[in-house]
């Protein structure tokens, strides 16, 4: 669909809407009406079973006099009076009403038709509509919709084009019984024909844009409609004979035929009637005249209604109504339309058929593109045809990968690119996604990369009710929220089954689902705007390409499940035990997603994965921190988020890459080796942790698959770096080919991305990706994994870090940090003692980390100081600490030693969370750990406590820390300056 289509909301149609009644009846037939009739009670029935978003409320004065004092006191949309009133003559009472209230519709509803009998024409022209209460209150509906319709239809149609069906009767009998009927048709036929997969939002928006219909009640006023909305008219169910030119015409029907004869309209017409020998009619005009007073009147008007007015299925007919084939949906049409005989396409769109049809489907812009079209706006109508067929594929996409769905039985082949089972709440990361897809609608970003796809991969997002019905109907909060090890909630969620409903759901999913899977975490705060966790809980990769279906749906099954248990694991309680929130709160939404990637014999990967993120935390040169980084590696994404090799560059200025200053720099920063996912012929691997099925394979795997050459350059024996893989030597990845030789537009897209992402999310965006480069495809895929935002430093401290820097009691000073403002609660620091450090006991040091950890409590806190790459997963980088094992540290120092001083990596989970748990983080370079850190007052400080590997330091006063988020700089004292004051007034002043 256009981008039209997309801007239109349910709330710019019906604007205007009845919802307050005033019931003006005697206290009998209000009691008659509410009693025998039950008023209230059907009226509310009536409205929930068309599924309308509203219902009226009915108020009721006894008596004129109550009724004026109640419209004095409150507002009332429409007024519906009843012919015994006691202190008034209704007539008189109206005709008041109307002079005080000139624009509110006044509705006259008799009990019987010779009640109006009695009234004079002249006096029945003071009521906007006359009905009769037949005992049945689905007439009150058909009132107040018929009342809405005539006022919306000129708004409606201009915002979204919708289709009105004209009803022509002036007997209040009839119409007051057929008019409910039609309405009830159409209501029907709109339910059963909104796509069961859409959203709440989307159902109401064709709800409210469904074919209005519009009772007139004579032949002017009928061709006045047709001149205006000629086009939109779906269809005419009228009776033979009425007004016309102020007196009862027997014949006006047959003039309204000779009238749409001379336009040349194809309007779908049927009569309905009580005068008899009017066979002519059905035999010269080929119309079908059905009896007002037969029994099959409402069956034939339904059948009518279905058949001729687009509800139905569409059938391609030849010129002489020949019915050739029958189509069901919208994608079959798109395929049909291609061979569709060329006499019968011309044939419908005479007649304005595949509009009307597409209009009834909700797809109203698609439906208004089809109407406009004219015979001599094409040469031919094969060119005609292939204009039909581009309108057609064009909603195809958009319908299909656009659209967040609600699951249903007929969204399960996932047509749609983002499905939503259950009424809960999407969480965090799904959210993203969900943001990420209607990102991508941006039609500049499609035309400005023609060769690449880029997309959300296929989700269905699993809401956070499932969850709480999984935790309540089996029990399990007690055991969740307990002090028990994960091990033991693990196998206790194990144990347990999801409902019932939810399988039968997946059951269907696993069936559609031809694809590897990642099964992924969605809680209520991750990755949300204020406290973006990341990483927190399980994620698994499921092969799903075990023989046996049965097996697959278990995978699947048990991956949620352990998804569900990773919720109360220790580490994630390690950060509920932080204010921003209670472990009560938390809920888990799933993420079943098309995992990224391409088939290489029994592996699974895509080209390259990274992150990028629109604010650069460690600009070199020339680099601006506004202006981005990007961190990517061969293979599957857990390279980055593990905060293993990867390279780091700016999407602006790509040419600079520090870390590959040299050729040794190189060898020693290159990414090695590379995750893809071990398909393994389906084997169940989670039993063995949650990534044993993601593996970890030499480059020469890659370079076999024929994928390294995309991103690899070789290192030859005279020790020249070459782009190219045909040289002997090392292998090394450089990325050259993608972000210098622009062999994909990795650079621009990302720019673009970024500088949409930051407009929409108001502040910096973090993005995951995937990208797919195809040599046997003329197009790419690009692979929008998340995005999020950044938590930035925003203190409106005017800090100047410089004034500290000489400071006698400065512990560290760096200009390399994250964080923003004071941090003034810290009484404890951990050091890993330099001088007893080994890297091949990094484990080791994490664990004893970890007992210190817990020794000091969530009541304190602490500055972590050691060597290394902080939370890497790769012992071998640096100190492999979960969150558990450093909860209470509210500052952390990497330093870079001899041994160990790899490049940061701001890409992982780890660096996300300090970022986002505002975790002040100073890096200091192997070259300034010596000037920039005070080693001698730190190893004068009194001991509390040490290990083999560790000295951990219990101050007196808590430690003077400084950040300066804006400029990157921080220092650590150990004391408040003794000038505190004067520099205060300084940086208050911006001395």
């Amino acid at each position: 669909m256009s981008d039209k289509k997309n801007k239109i909301d349910f709330q710019d149609l019906m604007l205007y809407r009845i919802h307050e009644i005033l019931l003006v009846a005697s206290p009998y037939d209000a009691f008659i009406l509410e009693q025998d009739g039950k008023l209230t009670e059907q009226i509310l029935t009536e409205y929930l079973g068309l599924n309308l978003s509203y219902a009226p409320r009915v108020w009721n004065a006894p008596t004129a006099k109550k009724a004026n004092q109640m419209l004095e006191k409150r507002f009332f949309d429409i007024i519906i009076v009843m012919m015994r009133i006691s202190d008034m003559n209704p007539i008189q009472f109206s005709q008041k009403i109307k002079e005080q209230f000139p624009r509110k519709p006044i509705v006259l509803l008799a009990f019987d038709q010779s009640e109006i009998k009695n009234i004079p024409q002249i006096n029945q022209k003071i009521f906007d509509e006359i009905f009769i209460w037949t005992g049945n209150a689905n007439v009150f509906p058909a009132i107040i919709k018929s009342i809405e319709d005539k006022r919306n239809i000129k708004s409606d149609i201009n915002t979204a084009d919708v289709r009105t069906i004209l009803f022509i009767e002036d007997t209040p009998k009839y119409y007051s019984s057929i008019l409910p009927v039609l309405y009830r048709e159409i209501i029907q036929n709109t339910k059963k024909l909104i796509d069961n997969s859409l959203n709440n939002s989307q159902k109401i928006l064709h709800m409210r844009a469904r074919p209005k219909i519009i009772l007139i009640k004579n032949y002017s006023e009928a061709i006045k409609y047709i001149k205006l909305y000629r086009y939109n008219i779906l269809g005419i169910v009228s009776d033979l004979k009425f007004p016309h030119k102020n007196k009862s015409d027997d014949f006006a029907g047959i003039q309204l035929i000779e009238h749409l004869k001379k336009i040349n309209s194809a309007i779908p017409l049927i009569f309905q009637t009580t005068e008899k020998n009017i066979d002519f009619i059905n035999q010269k005009y080929g119309i079908k005249v059905l009896n007002k007073n037969s029994n099959q009147l409402f069956k034939n008007l339904k059948e009518f209604m279905f058949n001729n007015l687009g509800f139905g299925n569409f059938k391609f007919r030849l010129p002489d109504n020949t019915v050739i084939k029958e189509i069901t949906t919208i994608k079959k049409l798109a395929k049909y339309i291609k061979s569709a005989p060329l006499e019968s396409l011309e044939y419908h769109a005479s007649k304005n058929h595949l509009s009307n049809w597409l209009s009834v489907r909700g797809e109203f812009e698609l439906a208004s593109k089809f109407r406009k079209l004219k015979t001599n706006d094409f040469p031919t109508i094969k060119e005609r045809k292939k204009y039909h067929v581009k309108l057609l594929e064009n909603v195809k996409f958009h319908t299909e990968e656009t659209i967040i769905v609600e699951y249903s039985s007929t969204s399960n082949d996932l047509n749609h690119n983002f499905i939503q089972i259950g009424q809960g709440s999407l969480g965090g990361k799904a959210r993203g996604l969900a943001f990420a897809n209607a990102l991508l609608l941006n039609k500049e970003l499609v035309n400005k990369f023609p060769k690449v796809r880029i997309k959300i991969p296929k989700i269905i997002a699993i809401s956070t009710d499932e969850f709480d019905d999984f935790m309540d109907s089996n029990k399990l909060w007690e055991i969740a929220t307990g002090d028990f090890s994960n091990k033991h909630i693990l196998n206790k969620f194990l144990d347990v089954k999801l409902p019932k409903t939810l399988v039968k759901k997946l059951s269907k999913i696993i069936s559609s689902a031809k694809y590897p899977l990642a099964i992924r975490s969605s809680s209520l705060l991750e990755d949300s705007q204020y406290q973006p966790l990341a990483g927190m809980y399980s994620t698994f990769m499921l092969a799903n390409s075990h023989s046996k279906k049965e097996e697959r749906l278990a995978q699947l099954c048990e991956a949620i499940k352990r998804v569900y248990a990773s919720t109360f694991f220790r580490e994630s309680q390690s950060l509920t035990s932080i204010p921003i929130r209670r472990l009560e709160e938390e809920k888990m939404g799933i993420i079943i997603m098309e995992l990224a990637g391409q088939k290489h014999g029994n592996l699974f990967y895509p080209t390259f994965s990274g992150v990028a993120q629109s604010y650069n935390y460690y600009p070199v040169s020339y680099m601006k921190r506004k202006e981005g980084v990007v961190f990517t590696a061969l293979g599957l994404g857990k390279t980055i988020v593990d905060g293993e090799t990867s390279l780091r560059f700016s999407p602006k200025y790509p040419d600079i890459l520090p870390q590959y200053y040299s050729t040794k720099s190189i060898l020693n920063n290159s990414q090695n080796k590379f995750y893809a996912l071990n398909m393994k012929n389906g084997e169940n691997t989670m039993n063995y942790g949650e990534t044993k099925n993601l593996e970890k394979f030499d480059l020469s795997i890659a370079e076999n698959d024929g994928v390294l050459k995309h991103v690899a350059s070789v290192i030859t024996q005279d020790n020249i770096l070459r782009d190219s893989l045909k040289y002997q030597g090392t292998r090394v990845i450089t990325f050259s080919n993608i972000i210098k030789y622009e062999l994909f537009p990795l650079n621009d897209i990302i720019l673009e991305l970024m500088k949409i992402g930051e407009k929409s999310l108001g502040c910096p965006v973090e993005m995951e990706f995937a990208v797919n480069i195809n040599d046997k495809k003329e197009i790419d895929e690009f692979f929008l994994l998340q995005i999020k935002p950044m938590v930035i430093g925003d203190s409106n401290e005017n800090i100047n870090i410089k004034n500290y820097k000489d400071d006698d009691s400065l512990i560290c000073f760096s200009n390399q940090v994250l964080g923003d403002g004071s941090i003034n609660n810290i009484s404890n620091i951990i050091l890993v003692d330099p001088k007893t450090f080994k890297l091949n006991k990094t484990e080791e040091i994490a664990k004893e980390i970890g007992k210190i950890n817990k020794k000091i409590g969530h009541k304190e806190s602490y500055l972590l100081l050691g060597p290394g790459r902080w939370g890497s997963t790769d012992p071998w980088l640096g100190i492999p600490i979960n969150w558990e094992q450093i909860s209470n540290a509210k500052a952390i120092i990497e330093i870079g030693i001899d041994d160990l001083n790899p490049d940061p990596s701001f890409g992982s989970h780890f660096f996300q969370n300090i970022s986002n748990l505002r975790i002040g983080y100073f890096t200091i370079s192997k070259k300034n750990h010596k000037k920039f850190i005070n080693w001698d007052l730190i190893e004068n400080l009194e001991i509390n406590n040490q290990t083999k590997y560790l000295k951990h330091f219990a101050l007196e006063e808590p430690l003077f820390i400084k950040i300066d988020g804006k400029k990157g700089m921080g220092a650590i004292l150990k004391n408040k300056p003794s000038n505190l004051d004067k520099m205060n007034e300084e940086e208050s002043t911006g001395i």
